[in-house]
Parts: C-alpha cells; structure tokens; sequence
C-alpha cells in the first residue's frame, strides 16, 4: 500500500479512471549402487537444507514486513476473500461500498462513517441519529447500480473502504481491481445469515470498536443457534409454509433458494414458492394461479400498499391464508426484516416471523425484542409510538 501522502493523487487519477469503471459486481542408466546413494543423500540433504533455508527467508522477510507496516502506523488483515490487506492501524474515517454495509457500519461504529453509500430513507431517519443524515455521499462504489461519486471520495479520504455482504465469485478480483484504481484500501467483509456473528467480530478488530462489535457478534450467535435449536425440532409434517409477496400485485416472490428469503428457512418453515429464485431483491415472477396451488399457511408483503390491495381483492380471499387473516406486512423501519438489503435486520426476522409461524415455538414478547434488538443495534430507545407504527400490520391482533 502506498503511503497515506499520496493518496490524495491517486485519487485524482482514479477519477479519470473510473471512467472506465463500470462493470465491476447488494462480498497451485546407473554408474554403481554405492556412488548412487551416496548421491542421492547429498541432494536429498541439500534439498532439505534449501527447503529449511527458503522457509526460514519466507518468515524472515514476513516478520520484516509486519515490522516495516508497524513503524509506518499501518498493520496487515487477511479479509473474507483471502486477501491480504494493508490498512492504517488505527482507523477513524470509513467509507461503506454500498447500502447493506451502510447498515451494518453504522450498527457498529456511526461515528467513523466517513459518509454514506446511500441517503437515509424519510422511514429510516426516524431511528437513525440525525447528525448522521448530512454525510457526504459517495453513492455506490461498484457494480450494476455503481453510483461513485469521486469528488466526495476525495474530499474526504476515507482510511479503508469495507465491501459488506455475500461473496460473489469474483469478489476477490472486483475488490483488487476498486483498490488498484482508487488507492485506498479495499477490504471485503462476508456477512451472510449465519456468518453475522463472524463478520462483527472481523469489523471490531478492523475498525477499532471490539466492544461494541463483540455485544452484536453475541446477539447473532445467539439468535442463529436459536433458530437452529427451534428448526430441529419441528417434524416434516409440521412444516408450515410461507409466501413472500412483493411488487404492485403479490405475484414476484423471492424463492426458494434465494438470501432474500433465507429467514424462511431458517425459522424451520417452507417457502411456498419452489421456483427458479433471482439474484436481484425484485423477485421470481410468478402466477396466482401458481400460487393459488400452493396455498401457503401463511404470507408476508413487503409494503403497506401490497397489504391493502391483497386484504382488499376477492381474488386473493380464495386463499385460505388471506380468508384467515394470516397475512402480515413486513416490518421495513429503518430497514427490511427479511430482505432488500438482506442485512442484521433479518435477525429480528428471525424472531418476527418465528413467533407468527410457530407462536408455540418462539414464545419471546416481540415488542419487548425488537426494543432490545433497535437499543443494541440503533442506539436508541423506541417509543411506544414508535414499536406500534414498526409493527402496524405486522403482528396478529
């Protein structure tokens, strides 16, 4: 890594760079018995003596590296792809790769938000501090919906910038390929449903807020081997299944399969929709008639809007479900318990959507959790005002 003195040029030439930045991807015959012997002990033994040497140079020459990287104030990790990376060794100023690690940044430490990958929804800014709403914003730093903005970039120089959530194949390279042209350096975090616990614990070292990461690394680890304990449990036949309505008419899905929809799975339910899943949070496109013959126990929409228009239409009253008053809105403040972006909202999910699916199961007062879970993972304290406009819709009555 280049020293923290020049990055402020190599952001500048990143920045004519970038125009071609585009496309980058929501993370190995014999002369006698005795001379041959004889030389083949002495080759063995210089082989042995080399292999000894070159390992000895190899520690060497690391020792020295982590020693150079000590005097200059940076130190090296190793992040979730297996890259070695070089960062300072005391961070103050992130800059999050995209919204889901906005989210999960922000969770763990606020103040060294550098600026932000996305603005704040109107919803989100109910439980996100307002001294955070006006962080410059770098928008999206690669793939499809890449939105980066290198003025504010350089403005701000960010210490290390963090990629967090699933790994892609070419997560390696993408994240090689955005710290070459940018300069600075690039680390990838994986935090998929059951490796929650693993990604805080990598950011509380990385970024310094080991206390803090340790307190949401225990939540996840708890709430995970929870789910498991609970899924277990539950025979075949007790299944119940779940339909996960999205867009303007019910009829996209995130399917079975998808990380969109992992909280299904992971509750012990079934996913009703046994379909190809996408990769994108729009959904599989499916028909009512499809889903008519699935005839889910119980379905969940991702807006109010949908709510309505579902619980309104006679068609969809030929749903047991629906005729049943088992349908429910997912909770979206200040973000999604299920998905879009498939962040640390899901692990109040998990909770949320086990108590509506085996109440006798998951017997935890669901106010009194997500309470908790917005102190520990928002620093705040809901209102009563607050939990119910959270839950509107979102829980039996």
């Amino acid at each position: 890594m280049k020293k923290r003195k020049n990055i402020w040029l190599g952001l500048s030439l990143a920045a004519i760079m970038m125009m071609g930045l585009g496309g980058c991807a929501k993370g190995s015959g014999n002369t006698g018995e005795a001379q041959q012997t004889a030389v083949e002990t002495t080759a063995a033994a210089t082989a042995d003596t080399t292999a000894e040497a070159s390992q000895e140079t190899d520690k060497a020459d690391s020792a020295a590296g982590d020693k150079a990287a000590q005097a200059e104030g940076t130190r090296i990790i190793t992040d979730s792809a297996g890259r070695e990376v070089e960062i300072p060794s005391e961070i103050t100023k992130i800059a999050p790769s995209g919204p889901l690690a906005q989210i999960v940044l922000y969770t763990v430490s606020p103040d060294k938000l550098a600026g932000l990958a996305a603005d704040f929804s109107d919803e989100a800014k109910q439980y996100i501090d307002e001294k955070y709403w006006g962080l410059p914003k770098f928008g999206q730093f690669y793939g499809k919906n890449a939105s980066l903005n290198m003025e504010a970039l350089i403005a701000e120089a960010p210490d290390v910038i963090i990629d967090i959530g699933e790994a892609k194949k070419t997560v390696k390279e993408d994240m090689d390929a955005l710290q070459e042209q940018l300069n600075i350096p690039v680390i990838f975090v994986e935090a998929t449903l059951p490796t929650m616990a693993d990604a805080y614990e990598m950011l509380g070292d990385i970024t310094g807020e080991k206390a803090q990461a340790g307190k949401l690394a225990d939540y996840c680890r708890a709430e995970i081997g929870k789910a498991d304990q609970n899924a277990a449990a539950i025979a075949d036949a007790d299944r119940k299944s779940v339909y996960f309505g999205l867009g303007d008419d019910g009829l996209h899905t995130n399917a079975k399969g998808s990380i969109h929809a992992d909280v299904i799975d992971r509750i012990g339910a079934v996913n009703a929709a046994d379909v190809e899943a996408v990769s994108s949070g729009g959904g599989s496109e499916v028909s009512f008639e499809q889903v008519l013959l699935w005839n889910p126990d119980l379905i969940i929409v991702d807006s109010q809007k949908l709510y309505d228009t579902l619980t309104a239409d006679p068609m969809w009253q030929e749903l047991d479900a629906v005729k049943n008053g088992k349908i429910f809105k997912i909770p979206t403040a200040p973000y999604s318990y299920m998905s879009s972006p498939p962040s640390v909202n899901r692990m109040i999910g998990i909770e949320w959507l086990g108590g509506l699916v085996y109440p006798e199961i998951y017997t935890s007062d669901i106010r009194e959790e997500v309470k908790n879970f917005y102190q520990l993972f928002y620093h705040i304290d809901v209102t009563d005002e607050k939990l119910e406009a959270i839950l509107k819709n979102a829980v039996r009555g």
